[in-house]
């Protein structure tokens, strides 16, 4: 048997008799053939054959672990013959031909040395694990570093240093271990995008069919019509029926109008018929890691985070207004939001045991991130590519397990926002177009336009994401000018690319609508001011202030002062994995890294791999992965006006995906290099007790990170116990009181009134006072109110108010002698409130308080 470049080693079974751990043994199979060239070709039965007593310590170890019961009967019996009596062969590193090998029990048997081929590609694959354990390693003691001190001149200077050395020893170890074979064979490329027949439109031969072409343009005409009422029907801000109705006609046209030729009913079916979800242990991996990121998802959701914010207020205050009758097409109240996750929010409050409250908010973003895993692992099994099924689920599976037990998607989860749908619309984008990059085939473009076109209705930083589009097709372009058919292949690129951005123009119409109407509103948290402002204030000598468009000079000259702002806030976003993350309470543990000390470290040589990668295999859709990364960065670095923002953990929620994608790879990696050294399931063990271990430390670490620290931080910052106030308040409507009778009088920055009403389970809670002189005035209009909020005047009177507001509190007791004070303490410390009860009025006394305060004239 001989072993050569192209032809993998294979298995026997040896004739009689054999002990079953050796008739397994695989001792080179596991290492790759193309590991050895085809001029180290060498005839194994020619080994020399070794008394097992000349073997060394390692090769003895070795042939333990490679055929563990067999070598140590062979061991005894070293120790029990006498020296004269001939020793007994250890099957191992190289196997005799079949037809000669035979197991010797009566005394004699040989031993078979590695050949030097054989020898050499077991010491690359050796050295290349040791290389990358101890950049791991490397990287591991530096993110320690740079985590635990988050100032720069220690904990960066310090830590900085380690990560570079790991990223150039991983590279310098893969570049060593492969030299030897760069000298003797190509490297591997990816396969050649296949050139479909260019079938030029001859309408003077006679047997040119004119129907499809023709059928074709008219469905082109009709969707354009229906696209354009899809404009008219949801103008001014709202979905109606017809509008809605044009839309999905207009975009479902637009589809089959640039369908491929074997795209069809038949085919649709049959496609479906053959998706092949996961089995066997993938399934088995797969399930586990969704189980575990339920644990991480859904304990104690009801508690962390403890209390709403705002942001939340407005949110379920959006959401009611669609069930109240006003399907928007975007939110410009609050800054201006994007509707999916408040029709969604709409859609699940009418489920039993839900509701429009903060539960549900988390339970519907919960949801999302659990939606997110199996999506990952699809996208890591498409980027690595169908020519390495293996690695890629490999890739998939380790991808999911990270962002399952990841602090930052964690709390992206649970946060109750609709941030998490940009990890989502992300990690689809990437696969799709992954696809269209490799294959340039119309049905990938039009898949990832429509995942391009709906997540501008998901969230501000997928707004981002043409911009990874044209960066991937200007990438695939430029590989395509090394490969033959370059010219075909290219035509194919850009007329794919106008297909893709006409299918997002259709799905974007509503919203395009907006943005020409309301401009202004579309965007506002979108606009930079990387070139200063479009407007300038300036003061006449008269003293008037007079607003003018800024002149181009001043424009360069705030371009000149914005561009360092702007680097540096590249700068602070690129370390946000490792050393210092987000400011913002709500979001994150204060300057705490996104990623976890080990995840961090994996990130660091994952991005060593990944270059090796690139070079190596020379495929677009790798080198798309580290732009795709950064341009989705930018959404927080041009943040030019509030540096103070950068890094934000929401706006570059479009870099998780493929800041795991790199973190997944080494453990892939280091995994598999295990499996090859040794052999059978003892590498699978090993390997997989390595990779369990990391995810395992992870996961304590963002645990902690989540459940302990940013729950304190996060209770300890929130602005107020709404849940406790809401409970007071239902409490009160219930025990004979009324929701119309419960004031909150305002104090600088204190309560929001609405989230106090959302707690007591009212979205529309009206009884905010802003000032206590107010409170007069106020209670007159609540008592000829015509709703469920009107004031009965038989039925107690309740104030919540500041204990630090004394002023408010004495003025009460002015306007209420027999009313009566309670100071409620909160379980967050330094949140008390004050509540102040009045004992019914009736008529005649609420009357007599109305002339008393001045808001009614006696009669």
């Amino acid at each position: 048997m001989t072993l050569s470049s192209d032809q993998d080693e294979q298995q026997f079974q040896p004739e009689g008799d054999v002990p079953s751990d050796l008739g397994e043994a695989e001792p080179i199979a596991e290492l790759p053939a193309d590991s050895i060239s085809s001029q180290e070709v060498v005839e194994v039965a020619a080994t020399p054959a070794a008394n097992i007593e000349d073997l060394t310590l390692a090769e003895v170890f070795g042939q333990v672990l490679h055929a563990p019961s067999y070598t140590l009967r062979s061991l005894r019996q070293v120790i029990s013959a006498p020296n004269d009596e001939p020793l007994r062969e250890v099957g191992g590193f190289g196997l005799p031909r079949p037809s000669e090998w035979r197991p010797n029990r009566s005394g004699t048997t040989n031993i078979n040395r590695l050949s030097e081929a054989e020898r050499a590609a077991r010491q690359r694959e050796i050295f290349l694990l040791s290389s990358r354990l101890i950049a791991f390693v490397v990287a591991l003691y530096g993110n320690w570093i740079m985590a635990t001190d988050r100032t720069e001149a220690t904990g960066l200077v310090g830590g900085l240093p380690f990560l570079v050395v790991a990223f150039c020893i991983w590279i310098a170890g893969d570049v060593y271990s492969a030299w030897p074979q760069r000298r003797k064979r190509q490297e591997l490329t990816v396969e050649e995008v296949d050139v479909l027949p260019v079938r030029p439109l001859n309408a003077l031969n006679a047997n040119f069919d004119f129907l499809p072409v023709a059928l074709r343009f008219l469905g082109a005409a009709v969707a354009l019509t229906m696209s354009i009422i899809t404009l008219s029907a949801t103008s001014s801000n709202r979905f109606t029926t017809l509008g809605v109705v044009m839309w999905v006609a207009s975009t479902t046209l637009w589809v089959i109008v640039f369908a491929p030729r074997e795209w069809g009913v038949a085919a649709f079916v049959a496609s479906i018929r053959e998706i092949q979800f996961p089995r066997g242990w993938t399934l088995v991996l797969l399930l586990l890691i969704m189980l575990v990121a339920g644990l991480f998802r859904f304990t104690s959701l009801n508690s962390i985070p403890s209390e709403m914010t705002s942001d939340h207020v407005e949110k379920i205050l959006d959401s009611q207004r669609i069930l109240d009758g006003n399907p928007q097409v975007f939110f410009p109240n609050n800054g201006g939001r994007e509707p999916i996750q408040f029709y969604l929010m709409a859609i699940i409050s009418h489920f039993s045991g839900l509701g429009m409250n903060f539960f549900t908010l988390k339970f519907l973003t919960a949801v999302e991130g659990m939606i997110c895993i199996p999506v990952l692992w699809w996208m890591g099994r498409e980027i690595i590519g169908e020519g390495e099924p293996e690695f890629g689920n490999i890739v998939g599976l380790l991808l999911a397990a990270l962002v399952a037990v990841s602090y930052w998607h964690t709390m992206l989860s649970r946060l109750g926002l609709r941030i998490v749908l940009t990890v989502i619309v992300t990690g689809l984008l990437m696969i799709f177009l992954s696809r269209a990059i490799r294959r340039n085939r119309r049905g990938d473009f039009i898949k990832a336009g429509l995942v391009l076109g709906a997540g501008v209705y998901a969230y501000q930083a997928t707004r981002m994401l043409p911009v990874v589009v044209v960066a991937g097709i200007v990438l695939a372009i430029l590989f395509s000018l090394f490969r033959s058919g370059r010219r075909e292949q290219i035509v194919r690129y850009i007329t794919n690319l106008v297909v893709l951005v006409v299918i997002t123009l259709a799905v974007f119409v509503p919203m395009a609508g907006f943005a020409h109407d309301y401009p202004e509103d579309f965007w506002r948290r979108t606009s930079g001011r990387l070139l200063g402002d479009d407007t300038v204030q300036t003061t006449n000598p008269d003293g008037s202030i007079v607003t003018r468009n800024a002149t181009m000079d001043e424009r360069m000259a705030a371009f000149q002062q914005n561009v360092g702002i702007l680097v540096n806030n590249i700068r602070n976003a690129l370390l946000m994995y490792n050393w210092k993350g987000d400011v913002a309470w709500i979001t994150a543990v204060p300057n705490r890294p996104e990623m976890d000390v080990f995840t961090g470290a994996l990130l660091i040589v994952g991005m060593g791999a990944w270059g090796v990668r690139m070079v190596k295999r020379r495929d677009a859709a790798d080198w798309l992965m580290p732009a795709a990364l950064f341009i989705m960065l930018l959404p927080s670095a041009l943040s030019i006006a509030y540096p103070i923002e950068n890094p934000s953990a929401t706006r570059t929620s479009g870099s998780l995906p493929e800041a795991y994608l790199f973190a997944a790879i080494p453990l892939a990696l280091i995994w598999l290099a295990i499996r090859r050294l040794l052999p059978n399931w003892w590498g699978k063990v090993v390997g997989s007790v390595f990779v369990g271990g990391v995810l395992l430390v992870a996961a304590s670490a963002n645990w902690n990170t989540y459940f302990v620290d940013f729950n304190e931080s996060y209770t300890t910052s929130s602005p107020a116990p709404y849940t406790e106030a809401g409970r007071f308040l239902r409490g009160f409507a219930d025990s004979g009181g009324s929701l119309g009778n419960a004031f909150m009088i305002a104090y600088p920055y204190w309560w929001d009134h609405r989230a106090v009403g959302i707690e007591a389970g009212v979205t529309d809670f009206p009884n905010g006072i802003v000032t206590r002189t107010d409170v007069p005035q106020f209670i007159k209009s609540t008592s000829q109110r015509g709703d469920k909020y009107q004031l009965d005047p038989d039925k107690d009177l309740l104030f919540f108010y500041n204990p630090a507001d004394t002023d408010t509190e004495t003025q009460l007791f002015n306007w209420f002698p027999n009313g009566s004070k309670q100071l409620i303490h909160s379980y967050k410390p330094g949140d008390d409130f004050g509540v102040f009860r009045v004992p019914r009025l009736g008529a005649q006394g609420l009357l007599e308080f109305e002339i008393k305060t001045g808001v009614t004239t006696p009669q």
